[in-house]
């Protein structure tokens, strides 16, 4: 017996300026809908026993039209091929006045959507498998109704579905509002898989416990995960991730600018993008070590242009301190062409610059000491 585990989709996640040219809307919402729908392609080709969905169906408590209309479609498409979908509520679409309603109540009518956000824990049999629900919910909390959550001794099969934290020897948490955790012994009961949702990176958790992660990057902290679902076949306990084609997203190595004039970290930074290879990715660049009269003179808006042909270039600028100084009273300043000579050598100017000024400054300095 097959399921696929799907999770964290945030469908009506936005960000960013940049429109697609031909639908019109948020790019990034775009691709957002663009990885759920080869989550569906992916799991109607599958042709599983069922589909869990983990949590963060949607990334708000009240999406908008467009993210609602697009997620009816994908059910529908899953309940034509009759294809059994539990989905659960997480943190990000369960308000948090239960008299405010659950946007989940739009796949009621839908037949084989199972959709649960009633905090307590439901049981819905599907075959030989028994699955056991625990919707997000904060009273009681989702650790409490995970504890007392057991499996049947009646079923050839037996899952959990939830979506929280897990704190362990490893902690999986996203340190987001409304977060819930479980402590790790909770899971080890028996089950034959564990669906888990809220932590985005793929991930085993513990014995058959698997987060399946989100679809797509939702910050630079994803940088460097792949995305996809998660095939499970109960029966002889195997795992298989289905990886999902997304836009990439590049986190360019930090750029060490000490000791740089600001004309040479622009250099450098030109360098760097330009072997990058960034058209249409999401990309950040971070300058660190940059001495505060090479600050000064920084041409920012240029740096920023070297990343124009990017989806979004994220660019910043790690300023070191000037040295420590003196509390008032404590301060001692130097003979006026010594203090001179220290502010001239501390000038982003070339060295030459900085000797012609010497020249120039010294004899008034001097005569004015004198």
């Amino acid at each position: 017996m097959r399921l696929v585990h799907i999770s964290d989709t945030h469908l009506g996640f936005s960000a960013y300026s940049k429109l697609d040219q031909h639908e019109g809307i948020n790019q990034r919402e775009l691709d957002i809908y663009r990885a759920f729908q080869q989550a569906i392609d992916i799991t109607i080709s599958l042709k599983p026993d069922f589909v869990v969905h983990s949590g963060d169906l949607f990334d708000s408590v009240r999406p908008g039209n467009r993210a609602i209309d697009f997620a009816l479609k994908q059910m529908i498409r899953l309940s034509q091929a009759g294809i059994e979908t539990i989905l659960i509520s997480g943190n990000h679409s369960t308000p948090r006045l239960r008299e405010t309603g659950s946007i989940f109540r739009i796949f009621e009518h839908l037949e084989h959507i199972h959709p649960l956000h009633e905090p307590g824990i439901a049981t819905i049999r599907i075959g030989k498998a028994n699955v056991v629900a625990i919707p997000h919910s904060v009273s009681p909390s989702i650790a409490e109704l995970a504890s007392k959550a057991t499996p049947s001794e009646d079923s050839a099969f037996n899952v959990l579905l939830l979506h929280a934290g897990i704190l362990g020897s490893d902690v999986f948490k996203m340190d987001e509002f409304n977060e819930q955790a479980v402590p790790i012994g909770a899971l080890d009961k028996g089950w034959d898989y564990v669906a888990l949702g809220h932590f985005h990176q793929h991930n085993n958790v513990a014995d058959n416990a698997y987060y399946s992660g989100s679809t797509e990057r939702l910050g630079f902290g994803e940088v460097d995960q792949k995305k996809g679902i998660v095939e499970v076949d109960l029966s002889s306990h195997t795992i298989r991730f289905h990886e999902i084609k997304i836009r990439e997203m590049l986190d360019l190595p930090g750029l060490n600018a000490e000791g740089m004039a600001s004309s040479e970290i622009l250099g450098e930074a030109r360098k760097m993008v330009s072997g990058a290879g960034i058209d249409d990715k999401i990309v950040r660049m971070i300058i660190k070590n940059v001495a505060p009269d090479a600050y000064r003179s920084l041409d920012v808006p240029a740096i920023r242009q070297l990343g124009s042909s990017a989806l979004h270039f994220e660019l910043k600028v790690d300023r070191v301190e000037a040295d420590a100084q003196k509390t008032e009273g404590e301060a001692q300043i130097g003979l006026l062409g010594d203090e001179f000579k220290k502010f001239v050598s501390r000038l982003d100017y070339p060295d030459a610059k900085k000797a012609r000024l010497l020249e120039l400054g010294m004899p008034y300095l001097e005569r004015d000491q004198e």
